[in-house]
């Protein structure tokens, strides 16, 4: 999903190679899959945040659409984080002190949900469960900022049939166009006095209904540009020509070693010292 479309700017990281982003973003999923512990995170936080100023990255932008994921992650993490209550679930943090209560919740015996509480290592878990969401969040936002579109479905189509990827791609591509639809759809009917009083999620549908309608129908509209713009250039008679090389310079090079030295570094520190494990 993406939450900031890409803008063309005169940077460092949008001068690199579409291979160096993709390195990038790998090297950060790959080290987030194998943290379950939050000591480690703000280490990707500050790469994150180095690359994403050389980037200008508008971060005000990127916070107001993506609160919601944030704050869903942030639910998300701690309600599961109840169930992390047994000693079997940590491999570094010593049993006795991850499963230390701090609040009983539902006894053993309780049907469906079963035993449930509040513990040291469960708050650990929900609380890197948050951050890691909060991260990938962040770093795809900067892969979409500074990676063009072309050159996503280029690389694409190398592995994938040239249709599969274009819908994918367009997918993906239109969804902050409809964020700023929607934002004006609600500036429009909030300057008209229309706002959601009511806390009955039902009566809040209804009233939700003045937003729903118009953006059902610019989204349709869209559509319909977008079917009429593919036919209009002719999609699918043949594979067309990328217009941009793919270019692979120094800089390229040493980002690229850079980011797999990082890497490397704490993959092993969480392979021998247990960096990152729960």
């Amino acid at each position: 999903m993406v939450f900031i479309e890409y803008e063309s700017r005169d940077t460092v990281i949008h001068g690199l190679s579409p291979i160096s982003k993709l390195v990038w973003f790998a090297c950060i999923v790959f080290l987030l899959t194998l943290y379950l512990e939050p000591q480690p995170l703000p280490v990707l936080l500050i790469l994150e945040l180095l690359v994403g100023q050389m980037a200008r990255v508008p971060w005000r932008k990127l916070l107001a659409r993506a609160w919601w994921a944030f704050a869903l992650s942030l639910a998300g993490g701690y309600t599961f984080s109840l169930w992390v209550n047994r000693p079997s679930q940590f491999w570094h943090v010593p049993p006795d002190l991850g499963c230390k209560v701090l609040l009983v919740l539902t006894p053993p015996e309780t049907p469906v949900l079963g035993y449930t509480a509040i513990t040291y290592g469960g708050l650990l878990w929900g609380t890197a469960v948050t951050l890691k969401v909060f991260l990938g969040v962040i770093a795809a936002s900067i892969l979409t900022y500074t990676l063009p579109l072309s050159d996503v479905v280029y690389l694409w189509s190398r592995v994938l049939p040239y249709r599969l990827s274009f819908i994918c791609i367009s997918g993906i591509r239109f969804y902050p166009v409809m964020m700023e639809k929607v934002e004006e759809i609600i500036a429009a009917a909030r300057s008209r006095g229309w706002e959601i009083s009511s806390k009955n999620p039902v009566k809040r549908a209804r009233e939700a209904f003045p937003v729903m309608f118009p953006a059902a129908r610019e989204a349709m509209l869209l559509a319909e540009r977008m079917a009429l713009a593919v036919e209009a250039r002719a999609f699918g008679v043949s594979k067309p020509t990328n217009i941009r090389r793919v270019e692979f310079g120094v800089r390229d090079l040493l980002f690229i070693l850079f980011n797999l030295s990082i890497t490397v570094m704490l993959a092993y520190m969480w392979w021998e010292y247990g960096f990152g494990m729960l």
